[in-house]
């Protein structure tokens, strides 16, 4: 029986081996896509609940594409979240209103800066070189840490530190004051 043993807690150490670098690598990203969708203070709980889920997840099969199943789990959890505030009768916090509640006001001319920003940041971006721009959107919008970007490029860390701050100072420069 000692043999069964050991390889189901050589297992388990493996395991909590290998949620500890996905905890470590794709954390700070879920943390930041539930800030962006309004969680505020409950962000760092819903991260933990996406680990939880993605352990149990884990144990019943093997995950092919981990990154793509993380955020699946992690709009999951953000639906599950949302429902349950709903039942309670808690408002769901909408990410486009300030903290009083009151909606953001969009006048004209607001409107018509916001265009223009995004105009300059378009062509910015369109400038850019390529592996800048490829570093830059993996980091940016995809929320990819500049390792996970480093592996995808076939580069180190320290040349997509390079491309991405080149990448900022070329944008800052085609975006002016604002």
């Amino acid at each position: 029986m000692a043999p069964l043993r050991d390889q189901s807690d050589a297992r388990r150490s493996a395991d909590r081996a290998q949620l500890r670098t996905w905890i470590d690598q794709y954390g700070p990203a879920l943390h930041r896509h539930f800030l962006k969708r309004g969680a505020g203070a409950d962000a760092e709980d819903l991260v933990q609940e996406v680990f939880l889920r993605l352990q149990i997840g884990a144990a019943r099969s093997e995950i092919d594409q981990i990154e793509r199943y993380i955020f699946r789990i992690a709009n999951n959890v953000l639906i599950s979240r949302y429902r349950h505030d709903v039942v309670e009768g808690r408002p769901f916090r909408d990410p486009l209103t300030d903290d009083s509640g009151a909606p953001e006001l969009l006048s004209p001319e607001r409107i018509m800066l916001g265009r223009e920003g995004w105009a300059r940041f378009v062509a910015g971006l369109e400038a850019l070189p390529a592996r800048s721009r490829e570093a830059f959107l993996l980091h940016r919008f995809e929320e990819m840490t500049y390792a996970a970007i480093a592996r995808r490029m076939g580069i180190s860390v320290s040349a997509v530190e390079k491309l991405i701050s080149r990448a900022l100072d070329m944008l800052s420069s085609y975006l002016g004051p604002l």
